[in-house]
């Protein structure tokens, strides 16, 4: 066991204790969470005196709710049991549940007695679905209802109902197990979290001699309080009752069961009927504080101990067996699967489905056959079964770490990316001994990855199982399908790609049925059907059932109103499932609403503090909260009412490590869904819970006293800020030195998304709009300032270029450029020192800007205008090298600028002299960025033949590749040389290395990022596989994406028009095809229109006249 929460079940009476829970909980539990806490654990004190309240009670429910809490605390690390007794037995709740053939004993001894007999039915109704005993059922006492809400009214029938029972088992000798009918709930609780207890018979004075090794460690951490009341009087008051004999038992067998060092005896006296003399409270709560401290200290160097490896191997190996609980059929792909590991394929074998099909099911079970059959080494994740495996970098380490705890270390010390997935991808090529490694739901990473890591061909004794997400409703999660198919193209057999089809009916049932069953219950046949036919409704789902069945376990044989209760689809489910956890487990409406808004609003998720915390904070929530028995002295949620609900959904959580802190969020995507379009459907409400996470995040320090950044802070608050219309507080933020802090932790990108975010919501301002967008653009000054100042160089500001020139999400870029190029706005915030170096950077990046937008005559002014300026500083500059670094880049765009405006020859001399720049500054990448927008110029205009263009294209893609881990530019350029490698295909006709490459762009990380529209890339593939229908569509769907005033701007916009009556032309629409022919010779010369219009002039004198 490696979880890294303590919780401890407090079991007593209730307000005889009263003192004593003040304690624990307003000095005790705090330092113990303060202990905990800076060890990176957490404690947490179930005290059910908060957490049953008046639902439960009126459902009869507390004594099983109270039960179960204490069955799941003994799940958890020691200690997780502490009993308080006194001078009370306490309440003897009645039985939820006699069998059957004992209730109709005890009916029959009440046969002459009617008043009782009547009393018994009236309360107690057969319920056929409750199983007791081989082939019995029971008699199920009924809820509270009408008058029987009222306390007093149903204490009064409660006492009589207690009363006929006690009785009734007193004089039948055939009836066994009597004691559930007079023990009290404290005992009960005792029963349940005292493994030795249950050894000890009620009746027995003998110790217990065999008791296993777990109830021995159990028995180390279990901890009692035995006060004992020297009283004032014999009458009933607050700290005494009548169950004397009772009490006296319970006490005997607690002294006999708990370890004499575990057990405190204290004594005091009574002062008055409701108060004692306390001078006993210091000497408990010493002894409670350096008792559990001790062991949870204990409990930590136990949980220290354990490798990385061992915790790994058994976190993913209970999520294997709770998927293999109730798991039926899949034969067919289950010997797919065996076939696989022992065939000669080198590529892996993919299993996919939609959501909620049991694949993570399906491959828990493939890996408890492969381990059954294969001699090979077995390695298997589920991805985000545990924190760490929730992320790439803690995934492949994990997996590495099994292969050779070395391979770990070394890994760990890697940071930049792209080294990284290639030292993992070698790792895997280099594997000698036979192995299998199965990876479940990779579509469940934090993070998006394309694959890098998986070696190109896997070596013969390597075999990789991998589990993906292929479902329309979910397309955005759905793509490492794709991502796998297009790497493997190559290598893969049709048969290393399964699709995991629905359960049938017949499964539905099976797994119905055992569920049901191992909870020691069934449901009515016609129930049955009803379930298998509305599971048949939802396509088989094996999700669907897993969440009805919190529904249908509660059925009663007589439940009638049933056929109401279960929805047609996953997502309807859902929500039926969030509304029982009020209706039928009594949480408190709002307190599941608002847990469920928040974790979902969050970002990235929440830690289980933050979720506590935010709660706290919320006003409505407390109020709702508040606890009839004790006052709330922590000013904090109890942990109870929070512990009961995580119990509840932690089936459909998913534990995740981020910011070096563990995360709970919503693990199925149906989930995420039915809470976004119900319970923050309201735009309103969703505001709200964003700015009450924004406000907790921003009461934190950014940096805290030990100087370390708050990496939740950065992640989140930004987020919530946006999504709460804070301007005024994100600009604040920023303003922070906020900017900085990210690009030391390698958040840039993020933070440059959440600038243009700021912008966004300046921009919907009516008032002060320019004044903030100064702000805005003055602390990106003031970040590079402070960057030059501190490293003494310039930042790379092709950063910010790359990431904004190439969107078109807003305005930002544009606004930012036309500020930044502006001399006298940027010498307020960068010294003079920089000032002409940075004010030539914004000049260069306003060319790029203004050349990719048309607007060509002010670019080529400007970029002549640096050219000039970087001219003159090299009689100036000693250290040469950045200069001709810039002037490289100018005389590169002004090549670009010449060639869109057809001035071909100049386009040359300028690339040469960018060439030669780039030589000069011993910048390979750049040089060879130049050589193949050069030669692909030259291959358009015909000077080149397109053989020519391919070849630099191929040496330019080795020099990118050797550079791409450490140069961001040549990594964007392996993706550049792909798209130009399209055009050659599209050129040459070559239906399958264009399929192949476009395949590669539909799926480049840089074309995601970018939201890159694959229409155009559509429309060339179809054209040249005949498909003149599709090409159509796809041209025109392209095309329709800009306006006519955006489309004159588009670069070599004519060749697009030229290709579209192409397909007309092809498909015998000649009509269609002239149309497009004489749009596309509207267009301006420029930019870059020359070439193209001139092709469709050929094209209509040819065809036309």
């Amino acid at each position: 066991m490696y979880n890294k929460t303590f919780r401890l079940f407090i079991s007593s009476t209730f307000s005889d204790f009263k003192r004593e829970r003040e304690i624990l909980q307003t000095s005790i539990f705090p330092e113990l969470e303060s202990f905990c806490s800076n060890s990176g654990y957490q404690f947490q004190a179930i005290d059910l005196r908060w957490g049953v309240h008046e639902e439960a009670q009126l459902d009869q429910k507390t004594i099983e709710i109270c039960l179960r809490e204490v069955n799941t605390c003994k799940h958890y690390p020691h200690p997780n049991f502490l009993i308080l007794l006194g001078n009370r037995y306490g309440w003897v709740p009645l039985p939820y549940a006699i069998e059957k053939t004992e209730f109709e004993k005890i009916l029959s001894y009440y046969s002459s007695d009617e008043q009782a007999s009547k009393l018994l039915n009236e309360w107690y109704h057969p319920d056929r679905n409750h199983l007791l005993g081989k082939d019995s059922y029971a008699y199920v006492i009924k809820p509270r209802t009408d008058e029987f809400t009222d306390y007093l009214k149903w204490e009064n029938i409660e006492t009589q109902l207690r009363k006929s029972l006690q009785q009734a088992v007193k004089n039948i000798d055939s009836i066994t197990g009597k004691e559930k009918y007079f023990i009290s709930a404290t005992e009960q609780e005792v029963i349940e979290g005292i493994y030795a207890y249950r050894e000890n018979p009620v009746k027995s004075n003998d110790k217990p001699e065999n008791v296993d090794g777990q109830y021995k460690l159990d028995m180390q951490y279990v901890y009692g309080v035995i006060r004992e009341i020297e009283r004032n009087s014999h009458k009933p008051s607050l700290f005494f009752d009548m169950a004397t004999s009772e009490l006296k038992s319970f006490k005997a067998n607690l002294r006999k069961t708990i370890n004499k060092r575990n057990l405190l005896e204290l004594h005091t006296w009574q002062s008055a009927n409701s108060t004692l003399d306390e001078t006993y409270l210091n000497e408990f709560a010493q002894w409670v504080l350096l008792n559990l401290k001790a062991s949870i200290e204990k409990q930590m160097m136990r949980i220290a101990k354990g490798t990385a490896i061992e915790k790994a191997k058994s976190e993913h190996r209970k999520f294997k067996q709770d998927r293999l609980r109730i798991f039926v059929g899949r034969e067919e792909i289950l010997s797919k699967i065996q076939k696989y590991t022992g065939n000669d394929s080198h590529a892996p074998l993919v299993i996919y489905g939609r959501s909620g099909m049991g694949k993570s099911s399906l491959m828990a079970k493939a890996i408890e056959q492969t381990g059954n059959t294969s001699k090979a080494r077995i390695i298997y994740r589920f991805v985000g079964a545990t924190k760490r495996s929730s992320s790439i970098r803690g995934l492949l380490i994990s997996i590495s770490r099994e292969i050779d705890k070395s391979f770990a270390a070394e890994l760990e010390g890697i940071f930049n990316d792209d080294l990284f997935f290639e030292r993992v991808a070698n790792i895997l090529s280099g594997i000698n001994e036979n192995t299998v490694i199965f990876i479940d739901a990779l579509d469940q990473l934090i993070d998006i990855n394309y694959l890098e890591w998986l070696p190109g061909q896997l070596p013969g004794n390597l075999k990789i199982i991998i589990s993906v997400l292929d479902d329309d409703d979910y397309k955005s999660d759905s793509e490492y399908l794709d991502l796998l198919k297009v790497k493997y193209d190559h290598v893969v057999n049709p048969e290393n790609f399964i699709l995991l089809e629905p359960l049938n009916r017949n499964d539905g049932r099976e797994i119905l049925i055992r569920s049901l069953a191992g909870i020691h219950r069934t449901i009515t046949d016609q129930q049955i059907d009803y379930v298998l036919d509305r599971f048949s409704k939802s396509g088989y789902s094996p999700l669907y059932l897993t969440v009805n069945f919190e529904e249908i376990k509660k059925w009663r044989s007589s439940n009638s109103r049933y056929t109401d209760c279960m929805k047609d689809d996953v997502v309807g489910s859902v929500l039926s499932f969030i509304n029982n956890l009020s209706r039928l487990y009594h949480h408190k409406k709002l307190l599941v609403k608002r847990t469920f808004g928040y974790i979902v609003c969050a970002k990235n998720g929440l830690s289980e503090k933050e979720v506590l915390d935010v709660l706290s904070v919320d006003k409505e929530v407390m109020t709702l909260i508040e606890n009839q028995y004790h006052q709330n002295l922590s000013g904090k949620i109890p942990i109870a009412p929070w512990a009961r609900l995580y119990s509840q959904i932690s089936p459909f959580l998913i534990e995740k490590m981020s910011d070096n802190v563990s995360l709970i969020s919503l693990f199925h995507r149906q989930f995420i869904h039915a809470v976004n379009t119900n319970i923050l459907a309201d735009p309103g409400e969703k505001k709200e819970l964003h700015t009450k996470l924004a406000n907790y995040f921003s009461a934190q320090d950014l940096i805290t006293a030990e100087g370390v950044y708050n990496l939740r802070k950065l992640s989140e608050l930004a987020h919530h800020l946006y999504h709460s219309d804070k301007t005024e507080e994100m600009l604040q933020l920023f303003e922070q030195g906020y900017i900085r802090i990210k690009y030391e932790l390698d958040r840039f990108y993020e933070c440059l998304f959440e600038i243009e975010q700021a912008y966004i919501l300046i921009s919907r301002l009516k008032k002060s709009e320019k004044k903030y967008k100064t702000r805005l653009f003055n602390t990106i000054f003031s970040f590079l300032n402070e960057y030059s100042i501190s490293k003494k160089k310039l930042f790379d500001y092709e950063l910010i270029h790359t990431y904004f020139v190439y969107r078109k999400r807003s305005s930002f870029y544009a606004e930012f450029l036309k500020s930044a190029s502006d001399k006298k706005v940027i010498e307020k915030f960068i010294s003079d020192e920089y000032l002409t170096k940075y004010y030539l950077l914004f000049l260069s990046g306003l060319v790029g800007y203004m050349r990719r937008r048309g607007n060509l005559r002010e670019a080529g002014d400007y970029v002549k205008k640096t050219i000039t300026e970087y001219t003159g500083q090299l009689k100036e500059t000693e250290d040469k090298t950045s200069i001709y670094k810039q002037l490289s880049t100018s005389y590169y765009e002004l090549g670009y600028i010449h060639f869109l405006v057809g001035d071909f020859k100049q386009a040359d001399a300028a690339f040469i002299k960018s060439i030669e720049h780039a030589q000069k500054s011993n910048n390979v990448v750049s040089e060879w960025i130049t050589r193949c927008v050069k030669d692909r110029f030259a291959f358009i205009s015909g000077i080149k033949t397109i053989d020519d263009f391919e070849a630099t294209l191929d040496q330019a893609h080795e020099i990118f590749k050797e550079h791409q881990s450490v140069n961001h530019v040549a990594k964007r350029w392996m993706m550049v040389v792909k798209n130009h490698k399209f055009e050659v295909a599209f050129y040459r006709k070559d239906e399958k290395m264009l399929t192949r490459y476009y395949n590669y762009l539909r799926t480049n990380e840089w074309n995601k990022a970018y939201n890159v529209t694959m229409e155009l890339f559509k429309a060339q593939l179809a054209l040249v596989k005949g498909r003149y229908d599709d090409a159509v569509h796809s041209y025109n769907q392209y095309l329709n994406e800009f306006t006519w005033e955006q489309i004159i701007k588009e670069e070599s916009a004519a060749e697009y028009y030229h290709e579209l009556g192409l397909a007309y032309y092809y498909k015998s629409d000649l009509q269609k095809a002239r149309s497009a022919w004489k749009k596309g010779l509207k267009l301006n010369n420029q930019p870059g229109n020359h070439i193209f219009k001139e092709r469709i002039r050929n094209r209509l004198q040819e065809h036309f006249q």
